[in-house]
């Protein structure tokens, strides 16, 4: 063995390389007495002592030249919220006891600490439960693809690294596919989890990098023999490997990045259905883990600790940041562009402008930017508000909707957040209501047409995505933002501009109303070239002139979407050698684009029931999937019918292998926080829902029923679920449960917006007779339930609208008389004998009717009546049915 300071002095390190006891050292040359066979065990222990010697000199070298570049951006993530992606690497029969620790103590308690602010944890434990069908080749990409995303996200990972007695499995380097090889830049004698210790913590000297050593003398004594094997290597030379993986380490990463815990063996556990050695005293494993994940996301992320992270503000910082990330790549329109600016300075000589049936006297019409799917029209629009945002903030009110970016969705978010826009401007300059002389009041019913006439700069209202959900064209857009207001939104300094498909329900409405048309243009050529430059040089690559001109002189490439696909594709693709091949087999219309890419993502994914079974859920879920929820919900609905013994087993392995044939399809957004897997556009969304759902009316109830239940029984997030579980019931047409749940102990947490609304869409739509008959009954509440809910006249001037249940206070001037808003049934929501009994709504119990006779005097049933709101919304009809509709 040659002498450890000229191997210092021979390879030149950034710091030295230690070589630590336990090394044989060759005696002098001398006679002796030992046998063949000593000699021979002598010899291969000095090899093996050579080759460990030597893998780490290597390894030490690379770290060196590797820690030369740069690795200090903070990821890719340009929201004000955060996903942090915490990477756990081991040996993974060893450590099912601290992984439990992790899973079910460590990250739900950093998610609870961290959601405040802005932070969501997402852990990715992917090493253990590895599908048995997996290949070498699957697994390695899965779990190093998963540490890519980590990086692409965060920068530098969140990474906690455990180690105790296992080396793990080592591949031989002619059994690893070249391009696994050349893209990890794969070490000779390196096991996968090592291999992930370095791509993850070692090249980068990463700051967010945890390593826990396991001090295993106790653990490995009392451990039963049978699991021996399971704890600590059999072979030698891994033996001594991990040794020298733990005694590297320190010279490696910082000593605070570095810690060693006890514990201790408590027998065998078999309450998980399968025998496992229970391993105990791992609470300083616990917070210490847990304190420096703490720590390192603060220092990672110091401005989601520092400002101000109010709904309204991250609301607004996020749909900022959409804006940017949708302008990435953008396609100069400069003819659009300058329509569009036009109509917001007056100068609208050259614009189209249609006659609807419904004309705004001496009101700016509206401005339609249409074109089909995939043209362009939100990248156009993004980059127009993002300019006007500059040039003109101290000039004009923007306000701009874009549901892809959006915090939440629905008109009534939409109006919500305009109204409060245009009283922060009027308080900030001092506006007083001409009516009262006072500062205007948000809660007025005549606000939004008083506010708009009292400001006098240019107003100017931009909305993209009305349309989405929406692929059959049914919505009713006339009782949606803008049309339901429009004669309190529009004026001669108004300007709204709104995005729709090509005759569309959404189209078909703004041509019912004097307004402007413009179509977005086909991409030229040159618009197509500049596209393709853009996208490869912003990834390092350049496409050679006969491979780009076959995209350029691709007919599908006239559409943006369609370009977006096939760049997107064709970066991920591994083959240089064949791209000009693989650009010749791309078909020239978006539909068949997608047929063919889905069709290879089936064909190597090769599990049609779970692929499909993710589109369809997604496909029903209208606003995405929590990405936290994905591996429960594909879990329980694929075993939702089987025993116990035929469990099929989905883990976050199965959720990356499939996101990755898959992600060229998908996209994420936030919503309230957490982070969603959506469609990447409507073009897929429409197709899919052909391809899979195939309008099986019956099965698509089914889908909701299942996520209705998941929602209320097993989210991860309850504020969301909540609002998921309405949505479910309705659209599974599980009017019942849907009517029962928001009457229940469990609804009283839904927002009473959502509750009235649900509530008054079930409303029965049949029209009754003029006088108190079998057809036009009086809705009552019987004595006993209106004292045990203290109705009036148990509780002073309230009683329950029958409909929505808000309570109904005394009438004021401004509402309709409590005569007209009396709560009538049809004969089906009532009784059969009217004339004798009636149904309490709340007991359902069958009652006499009143008499007014003195023996039952202060125990008569209580009429019931709806609130003014109600009775509006029901088309302001006083012999409407106040049932409900459950067909």
């Amino acid at each position: 063995m040659s002498d450890t300071s000229n191997c210092q002095q021979e390879i030149p390190l950034e710091f030295p390389v230690t070589v630590h006891p336990g090394y044989p050292v060759l005696p002098p040359i001398s006679s002796t007495n030992q046998s063949i066979e000593q000699e021979i065990s002598s010899n291969n222990i000095n090899i093996e002592s050579e080759k460990i010697k030597d893998f780490w000199i290597n390894l030490r070298e690379h770290i060196s030249r590797e820690r030369l570049k740069l690795y200090n951006n903070h990821g890719n993530q340009r929201t004000s919220n955060k996903v942090v992606r915490i990477f756990v690497s081991s040996t993974f029969t060893d450590f099912f006891n601290e992984r439990e620790v992790l899973i079910k103590k460590v990250f739900p308690a950093l998610r609870d600490e961290m959601k405040s602010s802005g932070i969501q944890i997402i852990d990715c434990d992917l090493r253990w439960g590895v599908p048995k069908d997996s290949t070498n080749e699957q697994t390695i990409l899965a779990c190093l693809e998963e540490l890519d995303r980590c990086l692409e996200d965060n920068g530098q990972p969140f990474f906690i690294g455990l180690i105790s007695d296992k080396y793990g499995w080592v591949p031989k380097l002619n059994d690893l596919p070249k391009h696994i090889i050349d893209t990890y830049d794969w070490i000779d004698g390196a096991s996968i989890t090592l291999m992930e210790f370095v791509h993850g913590a070692f090249r980068r000297n990463n700051p967010n990098a945890f390593f826990l050593i396991r001090k295993s003398e106790n653990l490995l004594k009392n451990l039963p023999e049978k699991y021996n094997d399971k704890f600590r290597d059999k072979d030698q030379l891994n033996q001594e490997q991990v040794k020298e993986l733990k005694n590297q380490l320190i010279n490696i990463m910082s000593s605070e990045q570095i810690f060693s815990y006890d514990c201790s063996y408590n027998g065998l556990d078999s309450s998980t259905g399968r025998e496992r050695v229970k391993i105990d005293n791992l609470q300083e494993f616990e917070e210490q883990t847990k304190s420096f994940l703490n720590q390192t996301i603060r220092k990672w992320y110091p401005e989601n600790f520092n400002q101000d992270n109010s709904i309204n503000n991250i609301e607004d910082k996020q749909m900022n940041i959409f804006l940017l990330n949708k302008t990435q790549f953008y396609i100069d329109r400069s003819d659009e562009y300058q329509i569009l600016m036009k109509f917001i300075t007056d100068d609208q000589k050259d614009l189209t402008l249609i006659n609807g049936k419904l004309n705004q006297i001496n009101n700016q019409p509206l401005l339609a930017l249409s074109s089909q799917i995939g043209d362009g029209k939100t990248m156009l629009l993004a980059k127009f508000v993002l300019d006007i945002q500059e040039k003109m903030k101290d000039n004009a009110i923007i306000y701009y909707y874009f549901s892809e970016g959006a915090f939440e969705d629905g008109t009534h978010f939409i109006l919500n957040n305009l109204q409060l826009k245009l009283l922060k401007y009027l308080n900030d300059n001092d506006i007083k209501s001409p009516k009262t002389n006072e500062k205007f009041q948000f809660a007025d019913e005549t606000f939004l047409q008083d506010a708009i006439a009292a400001i006098s700069i240019p107003i100017i209202i931009i909305v993209d995505g009305l349309e989405k959900a929406d692929l059959h064209h049914k919505r009713n857009y006339n009782h949606e933002f803008p049309f339901l207001w429009l004669s309190s939104l529009l004026s001669n300094h108004t300007y709204i501009i709104i995005s729709t498909e090509l005759h569309s329900n959404l189209h078909e409405t703004i041509r019912n109303y004097l307004h402007y048309e413009l179509e977005l243009k086909l991409l030229t050529n040159q618009q197509r070239s500049l596209y393709i430059d853009m996208f490869f040089h912003s990834f390092n690559k350049i496409l050679e002139t006969e491979q780009k001109s076959l995209l350029v002189d691709n007919k599908g490439g006239e559409h943006p979407i369609y370009l977006s696909y096939v760049c997107e594709n064709l970066r991920q693709f591994g083959d240089y050698s064949l791209v000009t091949k693989r650009i010749k087999t791309y078909p020239s219309t978006l539909d068949d684009l997608l047929h063919f890419l889905l069709d290879e993502s089936y064909e190597i994914i090769d599990n049609r029931s779970l692929t499909d079974t993710f589109f369809k859920l997604l496909l029903i879920s209208d606003i995405g999937l929590v990405e936290s929820d994905i591996v429960q919900i594909l879990e329980h609905y694929l075993n939702r019918n089987l025993d116990e013994n035929n469990r099929i087993n989905v883990n976050l392995m199965t959720w990356a292998i499939l996101r990755r044939y898959i992600k060229i399809f998908l996209d994420t957004t936030w919503i309230m926080g957490s982070i969603y897997i959506i469609f990447r556009d409507s073009s897929i969304e429409k197709l899919l829902r052909k391809r899979c759902l195939k309008e099986d009316q019956n099965e698509i109830c089914n889908l909701h029923a299942f996520m209705a239940e998941f929602y209320r029984k097993y989210s991860s997030i309850k504020d969301i679920g909540t609002s998921r579980v309405l949505y479910h019931y309705e659209q599974g047409h599980l009017y019942q449960e849907l009517i029962t749940y928001l009457h229940s102990l469990e609804g009283f947490i839904v927002t009473r917006h959502d509750k009235e609304n649900y509530l008054r869409r079930r409303r029965c739509t049949n029209s009754l007779g003029l006088i108190d008959t079998i057809d036009n009954q009086r809705a009552y509440a019987c004595y006993i339930c209106a004292k045990k809910f203290k109705l009036n006249p148990f509780m002073i001037q309230k009683s329950p609208c029958i409909i929505c249940s808000k309570h109904i206070p005394s009438v004021n001037s401004n509402e309709i008389s409590l005569d007209k808003r009396q709560a009538r049934l049809c004969q089906k929501h009532g009784t059969n004998d009217y004339s004798q009994n009636f149904q309490c709504r709340f007991c359902k119990k069958i009652q006499p009717i009143p008499t007014g006779d003195s023996l039952t005097a202060g125990k008569d049933p209580l009429p019931l009546f709806i609130c003014n709101e109600c009775w509006l919304d029901g088309g302001e009809i006083e012999s409407r049915c106040s049932g409900f509709s459950l067909e």
